[in-house]
C-alpha cells in the first residue's frame, strides 16, 4: 500500500444503527476500489470487516475494525463500528481518532434510535458528517420517506447531494449527481453508466441545485454577494463553499445507494474526499505536557513523531495495538516515551490493517491509522510521543 501525505487522508467512521448496513457499505467500498476482488456478504460471513467467528456466527458487528479504502489518489481509512448498544465503547475508540463520520439510515426506516444516537456522538464532539441513505434499490424501500424523516429533524442543513431515479414500479435505478448535473445507472458488472438526467427529473435537480447554492452563500460574505447578484458559481466554488459548510458543522451532505449493487457507492467517495476534512483540518484533541499543562494539541507533518494508540487487540496471533499518527511520522525500531508510565518503548514492526490482514509497512504518516505488534506495556488510550516533546492526550471519552 502506497504512503500518503495528511492532505490526501480521510479517517472516517461508520455509524447507525444495526442491521442498517454499515458493514456492507465498507464492502462495497472496498470492492469497488480493487481492495478486494469479490464482494463480501455479512449473511455469507464473509466480510472483510466481520471476521470473528461470533460476528460471522450472530451476522453482526462486536467490535470496531479498519478498512482502508484507496480512491482517487487518497486514502480513506474506514472504521466500521458495530451499531447494537452492548458495544459502544468500541463507537467511542473509533470517534476519537476520526474526523468525519458517514451516518448510515436505512431507505427503510430512516432516522432509526442508533442514527439518532450516533448523530449526538457527533454533536458532542463537533463532528463532520454525512448522512448516508441505505438499501434503496431493496423491497420497501422508502428513500424519500427515509429523507424526509431527516429533513424534518435537521432542516435546512440538510444538503442532498444525489438524487434518486426510479423506475414505474418505484424502484431505485439510478442516481443524479447534483452538483455536477448528471446522471447514473448500474450497469450488469456494478460499472457506472453515465445516461441523460430523465425529463421529469430535471425541475427536483434544478430545486436541489438552488438550495445547494443557497448553503453555499451562506458560507462567506462573497459567496452571499455573488449569490444575491444573481450571479453562478463555479463548480470550484461550490465544493469550496460546502466543504467549509460541513467544517463548520452548518451543513449535512446526504448521499444513497445500495452497497450489494454498488449504487452511489462511487458518489460516495467522491463525497467524502471532496467535502471531508483531512486529520490536519480535524478536530484538536487536548494533551498535557511534561510539567501538567493541558492544552490542544495541533496535528502537524513536519513536527516530532506522536501517535495516539486507541484500541488493543489479542488474539492466537499475538497483540496489535492501533494507533493514529497525531504528529510527525513514525518508523520500525523508533524509541518513543509512554507519558502514562515514562518508560520508553522500542516499536516493533508497524502494520496497516485491513480487517484482520495485516500488511508490513515501513513508515505511518501523519494522520494516518495503523497498528504495532507485539507492545506488551501498551493501553487504549495511551500516547506515544518524542522525549524531547512529552504530551500525553486525553482518554477516550466513553461517555454518552
Amino acid at each position: 500500500m502506497m504512503s500518503y501525505s495528511a492532505q490526501n487522508i480521510r479517517n472516517i467512521c461508520l455509524l447507525g444503527h444495526g442491521g442498517n448496513g454499515k458493514t456492507s457499505l465498507a464492502e462495497s467500498m472496498l470492492y469497488l476500489t480493487g481492495g478486494t476482488d469479490r464482494l463480501g456478504k455479512t449473511a455469507d460471513g464473509n466480510t472483510v470487516c466481520d471476521y470473528d467467528p461470533e460476528e460471522t456466527r450472530r451476522q453482526i458487528s462486536i467490535s470496531l475494525s479498519v478498512a482502508p479504502v484507496e480512491y482517487n489518489g487518497s486514502k480513506i481509512n474506514v472504521l466500521d463500528t458495530p451499531g447494537y448498544f452492548d458495544f459502544t465503547g468500541e463507537v467511542m475508540e473509533a470517534l476519537q481518532v476520526s474526523d468525519a463520520a458517514v451516518i448510515v439510515c436505512s431507505a427503510k426506516a430512516g432516522m432509526s434510535v442508533g442514527a439518532e444516537k450516533a448523530w449526538k456522538y457527533c454533536e458532542k464532539r463537533r463532528l463532520p458528517r454525512i448522512l448516508y441513505i441505505s438499501k434503496t434499490d431493496e423491497e420497501n424501500s422508502d428513500y424519500n420517506a427515509a429523507f424526509n424523516t431527516l429533513r424534518e429533524r435537521f432542516g435546512k442543513n440538510i444538503a442532498p447531494v444525489v438524487a434518486p431515479i426510479w423506475d414505474k414500479s418505484k424502484k431505485v435505478i439510478g442516481l443524479i449527481d447534483v452538483l455536477q448535473k448528471r446522471a447514473f445507472e448500474m450497469g450488469e458488472k456494478g460499472e457506472r453508466i453515465e445516461i441523460e438526467v430523465p425529463e421529469d427529473k430535471l425541475s427536483v435537480l434544478d430545486e436541489l441545485y438552488e438550495r445547494l447554492k443557497e448553503s453555499v452563500a451562506e458560507t462567506s460574505e462573497a459567496f452571499m454577494d455573488k449569490f444575491f447578484a444573481g450571479e453562478d458559481f463555479t463548480y470550484a466554488e461550490m465544493i469550496q463553499g460546502l466543504r467549509q459548510g460541513v467544517k463548520d458543522l452548518s451543513l449535512f451532505p446526504v448521499v444513497c445507494g445500495s452497497a450489494y449493487s454498488g449504487l452511489g457507492t462511487r458518489m460516495l467517495l467522491d463525497t467524502i474526499v471532496e467535502l471531508l476534512p483531512n486529520p490536519l483540518e480535524g478536530q484538536p484533541l487536548m494533551g498535557e505536557n511534561a510539567d501538567g499543562e493541558i492544552s490542544e494539541f495541533v496535528a502537524a507533518p513536519g513536527a516530532l513523531p506522536a501517535a495516539y494508540v486507541f484500541k488493543t487487540v489479542s488474539d492466537q496471533y499475538g497483540k496489535y495495538s492501533y494507533l493514529k499518527v497525531v504528529s510527525g511520522s513514525i518508523k520500525p525500531d523508533m524509541s518513543l516515551v509512554n507519558p502514562r508510565t515514562g518508560a520508553t518503548e522500542k516499536l516493533g514492526r508497524l502494520y496497516v490493517m485491513k480487517g484482520k490482514k495485516a500488511e508490513e509497512v515501513k513508515e505511518l504518516q501523519c494522520g494516518d491509522i495503523g497498528a504495532v505488534a507485539k507492545m506488551d506495556k501498551l493501553r487504549t488510550g495511551d500516547t506515544l510521543c518524542d522525549a524531547r516533546k512529552v504530551v500525553k492526550l486525553e482518554p477516550i471519552d466513553l461517555s454518552l
